[in-house]
């Protein structure tokens, strides 16, 4: 009888054993996708576009991104950043691909992730970007946006101008309006109708300028306050009335950035597949010679006109 309740106790320590030895490569793996979950779901994100061609160094954007992430960062350590996967480039189709990728990310973020916030930035033609994908946003997916925040935009010219591909440029939902950040330095000709200093546009990293640490405060508190604590336009320049100087200051800009000639720019078709919003139409743009021998591309709005010859604006 002692033997047969040993054996039995035996057998039931061994199957023991045996089960333990099976599942804990199975808790193991739960463990490791938990941590990975809590990796990936982080409280905040930063949804970043760059301008067109900044170098993405060593991330997300050497004027604006990545030190408006570092400085993030340091008021809000859990925060996490993703890149905007788009050409961020002259085609036709590159604000497009940006705001179909922030749309997908967003979806996707939110389905693994339901109480993650998040801050869309742009800067210059990201800031186009952002202008196009929340024009298109669920308003399912607003509560989910706690700020957005952009620098050297086109958009803050006013309503109805033009993108630099001849696009019109959405303004952002009304539902978010109060959680815009708007950065535009005095003087940018890019964001402003009168700005004639070429290098403001690239000034929003400068040491002394507040923009960045000013955006960063301002996402710490729309983090804190739940996205309630009203629009910001403190670091702001007005947009101004168009001036021909302000014209002058842009083919600068454009020659600045290496664009000498926009012969063979892309003009964008109102079909375009690929541009999920609003386009301009198939015969918007074209191109002219000015007095001074430069080509720039025209077309039905003396600021699109303009702000479309920078083939290549940060």
């Amino acid at each position: 009888m002692v033997r047969t309740v040993w054996q039995l106790t035996t057998a039931i320590v061994t199957l023991v054993a045996i089960v333990d030895a099976a599942t804990t490569p199975d808790i193991h793996r739960v463990q490791q996708a938990r941590k990975r979950q809590a990796e990936l779901c982080s409280p905040l994100e930063l949804v970043i576009a760059r301008g067109t061609d900044e170098p993405g160094n060593p991330t997300y954007g050497i004027i604006v991104g990545d030190p408006l992430f570092n400085a993030t960062s340091f008021l809000i350590p859990a925060v996490t950043g993703y890149a905007v996967n788009y050409p961020a480039n002259l085609d036709c189709d590159s604000r497009g691909l940006g705001s179909t990728d922030i749309l997908n990310h967003l979806a996707t973020q939110t389905s693994t992730c339901p109480s993650q916030k998040f801050v869309l930035v742009g800067y210059s033609q990201g800031a186009d970007v952002v202008h196009l994908a929340t024009s298109q946003l669920d308003p399912s997916y607003y509560p989910a946006i706690d700020a957005i925040v952009v620098f050297g935009d086109p958009g803050n010219r006013g309503p109805g101008q033009f993108d630099p591909l001849g696009s019109a440029e959405p303004a952002f939902p009304a539902a978010l309006a109060n959680r815009v950040k708007e950065n535009c330095a005095f003087n940018d000709p890019v964001c402003t109708n009168n700005g004639t200093d070429v290098s403001a546009h690239l000034s929003y990293d400068n040491a002394g300028t507040p923009f960045i640490n000013d955006s960063a405060r301002y996402i710490e508190l729309q983090f804190q306050n739940g996205g309630d604590s009203g629009s910001d336009f403190a670091d702001d320049a007005a947009p101004g009335n168009q001036t021909l100087a302000n014209l002058s200051a842009l083919e600068s800009l454009a020659s600045l950035l290496g664009q000498t000639s926009v012969t063979g720019a892309p003009s964008c078709p109102s079909t375009s597949t690929s541009t999920p919003g609003p386009t301009a139409t198939g015969s918007f743009l074209t191109t002219t010679t000015t007095p001074t021998g430069s080509i720039i591309s025209a077309s039905t709005s003396p600021v699109g006109s303009v702000v479309s010859s920078i083939a290549s604006y940060r």
